[in-house]
Order: C-alpha cells, then sequence, then structure tokens
C-alpha cells in the first residue's frame, strides 16, 4: 500500500483537503471563506482544522487590518507533508539534491507551473555545474525545466534589506 493511501485513511478527508489546498499555493494568502469554499470544507471545520495547523506549525496566521489570512508554513514539517501527499514534486526532488551541498543556506521559488519553475538559491561558492546537472537530471526524468540564479549571502542580504522583493513567503528551504 502506498503512503498517500496509508494517510488517507488515517486522516479525515477534510483535513487533506485543507493542506492539499495550502500545498498547491504555498505562497498564497487565504481568507477563512475562501478556504472553506476552495477546500469545500465548511466554515466551522474550516476553523477548527486551521486553528489546529496553526499549532502544529503548518499554518501561518497573518493579520492585514482586521482581517486574518492563512498561508502555508515554509518549513521543515511543511516539506515533510508535501512529499508524503505530493509525490510528484519535482521541486522537493530537486531541493532534497541540492541541500547536500553544505555552502547553499536557502532555496527561494520566484514563480512555478505545470512546466517548470524558477528558483533563487542562496549560499556561498555554490557549484553550478553541480546544480545544473541536477536541474538537467529532473528535466530529463520529468520533463520539468528548473530555471535557478545562485546569489552570495551577502547579495541576498543586501537585496533584503533594499525591499527588491517579499521573498520571506517563497522561502521554499532553508538550513537550519
Amino acid at each position: 500500500m502506498k503512503e498517500i493511501e496509508i494517510l488517507r485513511e488515517i486522516f479525515d478527508k477534510k483535513i487533506i483537503s485543507i493542506i492539499n489546498l495550502l500545498l498547491d499555493n504555498p505562497t498564497r494568502n487565504f481568507s477563512l471563506s475562501e478556504i472553506s469554499s476552495d477546500s469545500d470544507v465548511n466554515i466551522a471545520t474550516s476553523l477548527r482544522i486551521l486553528e489546529k495547523l496553526v499549532r502544529n506549525d503548518i499554518v501561518e496566521l497573518n493579520y492585514m487590518g482586521k482581517s486574518k489570512f492563512y498561508s502555508l508554513k515554509q518549513s521543515e514539517k511543511t516539506l515533510t507533508l508535501q512529499k508524503m501527499l505530493k509525490k510528484d514534486d519535482h521541486i522537493l526532488e530537486f531541493v532534497d539534491k541540492i541541500k547536500l551541498d553544505l555552502r547553499i543556506k536557502k532555496v527561494i521559488l520566484e514563480t512555478k507551473n505545470s512546466n517548470g519553475a524558477k528558483l533563487l538559491i542562496i549560499g556561498n561558492s555554490i557549484s553550478k555545474e553541480k546544480i545544473n546537472s541536477i536541474a538537467e537530471e529532473i528535466k530529463t526524468k520529468h520533463n520539468f525545466r528548473i530555471q535557478f540564479v545562485e546569489l552570495a549571502e551577502k547579495q541576498f542580504n543586501e537585496m533584503e534589506k533594499l525591499g527588491l522583493y517579499n521573498l520571506d513567503k517563497k522561502v521554499i528551504w532553508a538550513r537550519k
């Protein structure tokens, strides 16, 4: 029996539905009513599930004025969840391979579609050739093109200070 089938038998379908919605939209902020509507789970149950996911560091609760928004928290927990629930995520396969290089500190998702993704890879003295070969392996194996730009930590920190990007929400992996 596959891992996903075991999980679906153990976990409530409503929890899986909400988690899948968030995993499919990792950088998006959702209102409670959007989550309820998009996951087909009634609003009271959605709230109960979201509160549990917030307590377990899987979902972040963000306030914009008086409004509450929920988004997927980017962490090892959510990466593990994504591996278990979304076996075909080629970005995670790519990250799992490149994170073995201890010089890589962060991977940031810039854009993603069904054919490929664009990433920022943060670290010092990164081997571009090795990363290119992993990206080529993913392209050959899955027909999924990963494009990337590598930045030194100092460059990345300066970009953050200048406010060029709101990168925190797009970090898909960071070395602890």
